[in-house]
């Protein structure tokens, strides 16, 4: 894949918008290692890409560096919501997260609940749209 080959060589990019380009869980894998070798980029929007959460957990594990990152409409589930907690608690970076439009639910949305209270830098988080009813809020 030429993108994760960029992410790997460039240390130079800063932001990289690559959302609806139908990349799906293989294509989230591949930019998830990649990532996990760039410390240059800061933004990552990976929108609109049927990644699920097969595609997306890589790149939660991997965006230690990343000040914003996207990865609303993504069919991503519950099981997104331990990553991303990991994420909020250990990251001295991010400071926007977009989750709009994907499954999370109640489960989802409880381990967000705890990285959000562990977080230092986040501002901006955005859930709209995960059916997380009365009993997520």
């Amino acid at each position: 894949m030429c993108i994760s080959a960029l992410l790997i060589k460039n240390k130079v990019l800063q932001s990289l918008s690559i959302s609806d380009n139908d990349l799906g869980p293989d294509g989230g894998e591949c930019i998830g290692i990649a990532l996990s070798q760039n410390d240059t980029l800061q933004v990552l929007k990976v929108a609109e890409n049927d990644l699920k959460s097969e595609g997306a957990i890589p790149i939660i594990k991997s965006a230690n560096y990343l000040t914003q990152l996207s990865l609303a409409k993504n069919f991503m589930k519950s099981d997104v919501g331990k990553p991303l907690a990991k994420l909020m608690k250990h990251s001295n970076c991010l400071q926007k997260l977009s989750l709009e439009f994907n499954e999370l639910g109640v489960e989802g949305c409880r381990h967000i609940a705890k990285g959000i209270s562990a977080s230092t830098t986040l501002d901006s988080l955005n859930i709209k749209g995960n059916m997380i009813g009365d009993e997520g809020i």
